[in-house]
């Protein structure tokens, strides 16, 4: 899982307020029971210590935005600077949380907020395509080709050529529409692309895609040139797919790596705070049912994570803060630019405290 949108608030001071809402909105009742919501989460932080000017920015925050249609999520983090992330989720948490602490509470904003896959949507037939890029803007594309695009219904004279320039037109189109898609999945850096269309078309478009583009390519039977909103239910399982994919290949190179004998593995609380104040975490693994309760100090940069103040000492550094192991371990990968991989039942990866690493490097090595 990717960290790049929590970033931002590892170059925050705290304290933060943390909160993750239920922010459905399919009942006549709705309105109320959001406001209700809320107001039990805004009295846990109030009586957590959130001070006056947090808790009247958050509460501007969530009664002041549009309701969202159906079911939804919101996560909010807001600081001394006012709200630093505010996001609608597609489910739901099973439960509300508020929290107010010197790090945001992150772990419950991954599991609510998931990995983005940022994707490209492509409704495709033998005229061009509709695009919906990873921004949302929605563009029609097809070649400048002025042939025909139907095939004759009865075949006779002449009807063989006259069906070639049709099929030629059909992939002067593909290829106009692809080179489109390229361009998109390359500038968005999309890790998904999803194609609705007949087969033959998608089939076309496959054929003039980059192996990049193809890569991702997630296809949709549909025979009407399906515009990319009517396909959306589709789009957010295939994302799933994707984020459930890099959540198994994490722990596949977690085991991998266990498997070797160069060091690029540790597992328990210890080994994977010191890698991660060596900058040396590519990939924290944490379970969230069996990490510690106990918390660990921080120094004023995010990666300095120790178990004790004399640890930071040792280090030239004062400890400024304490937080859950889940918090600092997750605040110093988003800082350090490393992945997370949250652990489930099931996953079969022994981890001792219910964390471990994949390495950039052998700590032995470090100078």
């Amino acid at each position: 899982m990717r960290l790049d949108w929590i970033r931002p608030l590892t170059e925050t001071d705290g304290p933060f307020a943390t909160v993750v809402l239920d922010a459905t909105h399919d009942t006549a009742e709705a309105t109320e029971q959001y406001r209700l919501r809320w107001r039990d989460l805004y009295s846990r932080l109030a009586d957590a210590g959130a001070d006056e000017a947090t808790l009247t920015v958050l509460d501007d925050a969530v009664t002041g935005a549009d309701a969202p249609d159906g079911t939804a999520g919101r996560v909010l983090v807001a600081g001394p600077g006012g709200v630093l992330l505010d996001r609608h989720t597609e489910v739901p948490p099973e439960r509300g949380t508020a929290a107010w602490g010197q790090v945001p509470d992150l772990l419950p904003l991954l599991a609510a907020v998931g990995e983005d896959v940022p994707t490209v949507v492509v409704a495709i037939d033998h005229t061009g395509g509709e695009i919906r890029a990873v921004d949302g803007e929605v563009e029609t594309v097809s070649s400048d080709a002025s042939g025909p695009v139907h095939k004759a219904n009865i075949a006779g004279p002449g009807e063989g050529s006259a069906d070639a320039r049709v099929e030629e037109t059909w992939k002067r189109n593909a290829q106009a529409v692809a080179e489109r898609v390229d361009k998109l999945v390359r500038g968005g850096n999309a890790g998904l692309l999803v194609v609705a269309g007949d087969a033959p078309s998608r089939a076309r478009l496959r054929d003039e895609l980059s192996p990049a583009a193809a890569e991702v390519m997630a296809e949709i039977e549909n025979t009407g040139g399906t515009v990319p909103e009517q396909v959306d239910d589709t789009v957010r399982a295939a994302a799933d797919e994707v984020r459930e994919q890099r959540r198994v290949a994490g722990l596949d190179s977690f085991r991998t790596a266990q498997g070797r004998s160069d060091g690029l593995a540790v597992t328990g609380l210890d080994a994977v705070v010191a890698a991660t104040r060596a900058h040396a975490v590519e990939t924290l693994l944490l379970d969230a049912s069996a990490t510690p309760g106990t918390e660990v100090v921080l120094g004023a940069d995010a990666s300095a994570v120790a178990i004790s103040g004399a640890d930071l000492d040792q280090l030239g550094q004062q400890a400024t803060a304490s937080a859950t192991p889940a918090d600092a371990l997750i605040r110093a990968a988003a800082a350090t630019d490393a992945d997370v991989v949250l652990v489930r039942d099931g996953d079969d990866v022994p981890l001792d405290d219910g964390l471990g690493a994949v390495l950039r490097f052998p700590l032995g090595e470090q100078s």
